[in-house]
C-alpha cells in the first residue's frame, strides 16, 4: 500500500471520509435507540417453490465446491470464461425470477421489485455502500498477510494480464452488473426472506451473510462478511431490490476502479 498511486489514495480518502460520516450517523442513531433504517411494516412474502429449489441447489453446489477447494488457487479465467459466466448468470437470474413473476402466493413487488420512493431507494443503496467502506477496508487490511497473486480474485488476475477494452468490458458486465443482480436475488430476496419465515430476523441475516461470504472463498470471504451484513440489514429493513443491488454495484465498481488504478498493466512484449 506504500506505493499506491495518488488517484487511488484520493479515491480511498473520499470514500473513507464518507464512510466515517455515515457510520457516525448510524452510531448516533443506535446510541439514542433509533433504528438506523426504519423497517417496512409488511408481511413476509412467500417465494415460488421452483425459485427456492433453484436457489438451494445453486448454493449447495457452491458449498460442495468450497469444501473441495476452500482457497482460490486455480488458473485465472479467460475472457471466454467470463462470457460463459455471464450467460449462465442471465439464465440463473431468469430461472429464479420468472417463477416468482407468475407465482400465486406473492407478487414480485412484495419482494422489492418496484420503483416506489425511488429517491429513497437510491439513497439507501448509496449510504449503505458508504457505510460498508471502512469496515470492509479494515478487515481487508487484516487479511493482507494471506493475500498473494495466486489467491486473488480470478477477475483481478485476468485484469492484471489483459487490460484491453474487450476484457475490461466483460469484467464490468460480469462483476458490476450481473453479479449484484444475481447474488442479491439469490441471497437477499429468496434465501434471507425464506429463512426469516423459520428463524428470527437477526439469525437469518447473519446466516445468509456467512453463506454469502463463504462462497467467495478465502481470503476474500473475511472482508466480505461486513458487506454482507450491511446488505442483509438494508434489505431486511427496506425490502427494496434496487437498494441492495445499487449498494452491491457501487461496491464492485469501486473495487474495479481501485484495481485499474493500482494493478500495473502487463509489460509490452
Amino acid at each position: 500500500m506504500d506505493d499506491m498511486p495518488l488517484p487511488a489514495v484520493c479515491l480511498l480518502s473520499v470514500l473513507g471520509v464518507a464512510s466515517f460520516l455515515v457510520l457516525s450517523l448510524a452510531a448516533y442513531r443506535l446510541w439514542h435507540r433509533i433504528p438506523v433504517l426504519t423497517a417496512k411494516d409488511e408481511p413476509l412474502p412467500v417465494a415460488h417453490s421452483i425459485s427456492v429449489i433453484v436457489v438451494a441447489s445453486w448454493i449447495l453446489m457452491q458449498l460442495v465446491a468450497l469444501t473441495s477447494e476452500p482457497v482460490n488457487t486455480g488458473r485465472s479465467p479467460t475472457v471466454a470464461d467470463v462470457q460463459l459466466t455471464c450467460q449462465f448468470n442471465v439464465l440463473l437470474f431468469l430461472a429464479i425470477l420468472v417463477p416468482m413473476t407468475y407465482s400465486a402466493t406473492a407478487s414480485v413487488e412484495a419482494f422489492g421489485f418496484h420503483l416506489k420512493e425511488l429517491r429513497q431507494q437510491i439513497a439507501d443503496g448509496a449510504l449503505g455502500f458508504a457505510g460498508a467502506v471502512l469496515p470492509v477496508l479494515g478487515v481487508w487490511v487484516l487479511t493482507l498477510p494471506w493475500r498473494s497473486t495466486t489467491n486473488s480474485h480470478g477477475l483481478l488476475q485476468l485484469l492484471e494480464q489483459d487490460r484491453s477494452f474487450t476484457t475490461v468490458f466483460w469484467i464490468v458486465i460480469a462483476a458490476v452488473i450481473l453479479a449484484p443482480l444475481v447474488e442479491e436475488l439469490i441471497y437477499r430476496v429468496v434465501l434471507q426472506t425464506w429463512l426469516q419465515r423459520i428463524a428470527p430476523p437477526r439469525e437469518a441475516l447473519f446466516a445468509v451473510a456467512v453463506i454469502f461470504a463463504a462462497v467467495h472463498r478465502l481470503p476474500d470471504a473475511i472482508p466480505l462478511l461486513p458487506l454482507a451484513l450491511i446488505l442483509g440489514y438494508v434489505y431486511q429493513q427496506r425490502r427494496c431490490f434496487l437498494s441492495v443491488v445499487l449498494l452491491h454495484m457501487l461496491f464492485n465498481a469501486a473495487n474495479l476502479i481501485l484495481a485499474m488504478l493500482t494493478i500495473q498493466p502487463p509489460a509490452a512484449s
